[in-house]
């Protein structure tokens, strides 16, 4: 009995520096290992694009208000608009229906794929396929329009096809003119219409 009890003190004094000894270095190989782990690994989350984000930021479905210095209202509509991140005053606009409405004089109708509204100088540059159509009787088309919303004044730098009341017509340039009360609608560069009596 005493050889078992020796052989059993023997084991627990053994066991003592042993298993210390032990869970100490499983410890250490714990930390040994984990400084070879990637933080960003734990985070699926981490290659989020955040200038991205900011480039996809919208408006859906803006509508833009305001009034001329002769008083016509003027209303723009859109599918959407995308702020410039360089200058905020900057919207690109897709889809624009636009509308001008003088307080005594003819209406006028705006569609175009895309604008450019610079509220720096408050103007709307329309680009793609623009249509214009007044209460007057013209249907017209041209590739850019430039429309101003401080004044009633449009402008068409490039060809202008369509119809006009009296017939067909086309032209280098249009403009839209006002001096205060009476609204001007000129053709210039090229004018031809072709007479039409049944118009």
């Amino acid at each position: 009995m005493a050889r078992v009890d020796n052989r059993y003190s023997r084991f627990v004094q053994w066991a003592k520096i042993i298993f210390p000894l032990v869970a100490l270095g499983l410890l250490s190989t714990m930390f040994l290992f984990s400084r070879n782990l990637d933080p960003s690994d734990a985070i699926p989350f981490a290659e989020i694009d955040v200038e991205k984000i900011a480039r996809e930021q919208q408006l859906t479905a803006p509508r833009f208000s305001g009034t001329t210095s002769d008083g016509s209202a003027i209303v723009v509509d859109a599918e959407r608009a995308v702020p410039d991140l360089t200058d905020l005053r900057r919207l690109s606009i897709s889809k624009v229906v636009a509308r001008i409405e003088s307080i005594s004089g003819p209406s006028y109708g705006i569609i175009a794929n895309s604008a450019v509204y610079d509220g720096t100088i408050n103007t709307l540059d329309l680009e793609g396929d623009v249509r214009l159509s007044t209460s007057t009787g013209y249907k017209l088309e041209t590739n850019k329009l430039v429309a101003n919303l401080v004044a009633t004044e449009i402008t068409a730098p490039d060809t202008v096809t369509g119809r006009a009341p009296a017939g067909v017509l086309q032209a280098g340039s249009m403009a839209l003119t006002t001096d205060g009360t009476t609204q001007v609608l000129v053709f210039k560069n090229g004018v031809k219409l072709v007479y039409d009596p049944k118009e």
